[in-house]
Order: C-alpha cells, then structure tokens, then sequence
C-alpha cells in the first residue's frame, strides 16, 4: 500500500537521543507510562523554550472553549514556534514515554482531545501565520491557527478560503475532520481545499511534505483521518477572490416549523446548483428561563446582496422578530471570540438524506428528551441543521479522493446537537440527554430509509462509530495506513495522544 516515498520516511535514522526502533513491542505497552516520565520531558522543554513552557500549576493565562478540558490537570503546556520545534518536541515525548495532547484552536469537548491529562499539552497556537502565494491562488496557513485569524489576513488581499463558521475554531481539528463551511456550496468543504500538509510523521518525528504527488495514502488519510497520523504544522491551500457577503438571521415560533422546515428544504436544494451563493442553518432550541421552543435561522448570500430573494418565501412566514443583519465581510463576521471556559459542551451528530418528515419527527424526539430533563434548567440543547451540498461532495472526488466514504447525488443534512451547561453537577443529565435523542433520532431516520452513514466527526460523541461510517473499506486502508506511519502506535487509543476519535 505504501508509496516508497513513505517508505524512505520511515526508514530514515532517528536522532540519537532516540532510541525508538530499537525498542520491542514489549516495550511501548501503556503500562510502561510514568507521570515522572512528563515531568522530566517538562524540564527539558523548560531549558529549551524558557518563556514558553508552562507548569499547570501556575498556568494561569491559559484558556479553552469547554471547562472540562480546561479543569483538565496537565503536567505541562509547551508553545513549540515552528515545525523544528515541534518535532523536537515530539522526539522528547516519545523518548520519555510521557502521555501529550496538542491544542490548536482547543473546541473539543473532553479531556485529552486538547489539553492532556497528567501528560504535556502542546499549545501551537504560536503557529498561527498566513502567508498568500505571489500569484494569491495559495496560502500557507500555520497548524495553530484560528478561523478569525485566517481570514483577518486574507481580508487585506480580497481573498477568502474554505474556512468555519466560528471564529475560534482551530485550523487543524476544523480542516483534519472535514470542514464544513459557509462557502461549501461554492467551494466545498476544507479537506479538500488542501494542497499540501506539513506534518510531524513517526517514528522519528520527520518532518514530511505531504502531497498528491508525495506520500499520496498519507495524503488521503490526512483528508478526514483526524489525529490519528501526526501533527500537522502548516496547510497550503487554495483560496480565491471574496468580498463581502450577507448575513442575516430571524426566529420564528414552534407553531410554525413544519412550515419552516418545508422551505428550509426547498433552500437547500437550490444551493446544490441553481445558486450555490445560497447559505442556510438553522437551529431549534430550547430556552428553560422562557419555557419556550424557537427555531431560528441564519441565512448568508456569498456575495454582498441585502435579503437575497431566494430567502423570501422562507421570509413570509410569521416570525417572532424582525429579520436582522446585512453586509459585512467574514473577517468581520468570525472575529468574535466570546468568553472561553465558562460551559461544559458536548456535540453528536446524525446526517440523512433529504427528508422533511425526519426534521418534523427529530423536533417531536427533541422535545420528548427536553421533558425528560425535569427541572435540570441548567442544560441548554439546541439542534443544529444545515446541508452538505452537491458540489462540496462532488469536490471530495478530486485529487484521489479522501476518507469520508460520501458519494451520493445531490446533499445530505447534517445535524448537530450541541448540549451545553455550566456545573459539572449536571454531566450525567446532559450526557444522557446526548445520547438518548441522537439513539432515537437515528432509529428514526432508519425507519423511513433516510439514514446516511456517515458521521462527521468533528461533531461527534464519544461511542459514536465515526469510522465504520466512512464505509468498511476506508476504515480498514486507514487502520493499514497508520499503522504502517506509527508502528509504536503513539497515536492510537492505548499510545500517548489518546484524545479525539482513533482509528485504532
């Protein structure tokens, strides 16, 4: 399977403060982790990177978007400010055996996805610069570097790329996961979008140019792999002329989304080909402080045109306030950040074929699982929609293809359910709300046939099989693939980087 170009990879010398091919696999069992191992490693970084290495203990500018990560207690937090260093990094970490975790934008939502328990977390958000190509059809954007940032510095040039919605989003997460974005419909979704990664591959902590053309599995398997092959420092990818856009949004009471979600579905279809500057999400909540369900929608036009007409019949319908918004440009639209570290969050995800009944019965499933919460007033739910249109799954065909196993005409829905509270005293509520509402929104999509596979996992829950739904094939080319690029398995479930989704 492996391109020689990987082969050279794997075989090439290690530093000789390493020691890690001549290991047995007897060697690298869990077991063998020591938090003593982490405080060594500390040290080291200490001397290497004094100013940007920080014991938790006293690590008191340090935050993150969820609390459970950030009342995550961690040995020590480096800031590696380029890929030399990280790597350097890494080499000391795998030489110590010492657990670690790296943060790039930090919006995972449990322990060791972001910030490592007992071990080291790798902050990178020193690597954080966009660099556009002369011709402006490329830009090099650094692994730490957050969607507001990113657009900030493509704004001066007139330029746009395949970017999130939130501006506090990570670069790496966002892109390794999938990215979906606002401007999907146009130019599909961020995997694919990239050209080249530069990424920290082992045994040896190398630093690879990854490429089509060089190290082409490790390539597809970056595309929708997650952190299960390295640790990418840098994407170059494609961006392209953007100017302002439209952004408004309107809410409109429970009695009318049956209504709503029929021309929600009539919006999504016209994205897919008729005018792919269309944009709609849409979100059905719960507030407990008003003991009121609202549906509310964000509709955005990709070039500046005020209240675009293909949002009109949705419009008509009786809302509870005024539409809101205007012109504005995406720098400006992801600039904010908001507090940080105040919620405790957790995300799953179901996604369906085309289906207006499915929207109607996951409201009714929606409000069952609300019920079922009692007084719990503390935790706040709301179901999050919008489509992955024609053109961003026809784009996933491009250069090789990568490993979400979608190939369907026309969209999919994708659903997230984001649960938020704010005291620990609520987890098993929230949790279990989780977990019941995506079980009984699942049979249900099963039931009328709709259910599609797939599972993005940059919104999915713990238990959620994310890569038996890229489709048994694909599952199986990454498991081949990492561990041909990790034969230690510090990136497994049982290695060092046991966070986020693994593949094995």
């Amino acid at each position: 399977m492996w391109s020689t170009h990987v082969a050279y990879l794997l075989a090439l010398p290690l530093s000789s403060a390493s020691a890690v091919n001549a290991l047995q696999p007897k060697d690298y069992e869990p077991s063998l982790y020591q938090e003593g191992s982490c405080q060594q490693a500390c040290e080291t970084f200490a001397s290497e990177y004094p100013g940007r290495l920080h014991y938790e203990d006293a690590d008191t500018n340090f935050t993150i978007w969820d609390q459970k990560q950030l009342q995550t207690v961690y040995v020590c937090r480096v800031e590696p400010a380029s890929a030399s260093e990280v790597s350097k990094v890494v080499q000391v970490l795998v030489d110590n055996w010492c657990r670690f975790a790296v943060k790039c934008g930090g919006h995972s939502r449990y322990p060791d996805d972001s910030v490592s328990v007992g071990g080291v977390t790798i902050d990178l958000g020193l690597i954080n610069g966009t660099v556009v190509s002369d011709d402006r059809t490329t830009a090099r954007i650094g692994g730490g570097a957050l969607t507001r940032q990113v657009f900030a510095a493509l704004d001066p040039y007139g330029l746009g790329y395949v970017g999130g919605r939130v501006g506090q989003v990570g670069m790496g997460g966002f892109t390794l996961g999938g990215g979906t974005s606002v401007l999907s419909a146009k130019y599909g979704w961020a995997l694919d979008s990239v050209l080249e990664y530069e990424v920290i591959v082992l045994p040896n902590a190398t630093i690879a140019t990854v490429s089509e053309n060089q190290h082409p599995d490790l390539y597809y398997a970056l595309r929708g792999g997650g952190n299960n092959f390295g640790i990418v420092t840098s994407f170059n990818v494609t961006v392209f002329p953007q100017g302002l856009v439209y952004a408004g949004s309107r809410t409109f009471g429970d009695d009318q989304t049956d209504r709503f979600l029929e021309e929600a579905e009539k919006i999504f279809t016209l994205e897919d080909a008729e005018d792919t500057n269309v944009v709609l999400e849409y979100r059905y909540a719960y507030s407990a402080a008003q003991d009121r369900y609202t549906m509310s929608s964000t509709q955005r036009y990709a070039e500046p045109v005020s209240n675009p007409p293909a949002f009109d019949a949705m419009n008509a319908i009786p809302a509870l306030s005024n539409l809101s918004g205007g012109i504005t440009s995406l720098a400006a639209s992801t600039s904010f950040s908001g507090p940080l570290g105040q919620t405790r969050n957790i995300f799953a995800s179901v996604a369906h074929y085309p289906s207006v009944e499915l929207g109607k019965q996951a409201i009714r499933i929606f409000k069952d699982n609300v019920r079922s919460l009692g007084n719990m007033t503390g935790v706040n739910p709301e179901l999050i929609t919008y489509s992955i249109p024609a053109a961003a799954i026809e784009n996933m065909k491009a250069r090789g293809g990568n490993a979400l196993g979608i190939d369907v005409k026309g969209h999919l829905v994708i659903n997230l359910l984001s649960v938020s509270w704010a005291n620990s005293t609520s987890d098993d509520a929230a949790y279990s709300f989780a977990d019941h509402f995506i079980g009984d929104f699942r049979q249900a999509a099963e039931s009328l046939g709709v259910l599609h596979p797939f599972i993005y996992i940059n919104y999915a829950n713990k238990g959620q099989d994310v890569f038996s739904g890229y489709g048994e094939e694909n599952k199986q080319k990454l498991i081949a693939i990492q561990k041909d690029i990790d034969p230690r398995g510090v990136f497994t479930s049982s290695g060092l980087w046991r966070g986020f989704f693994k593949v094995r």
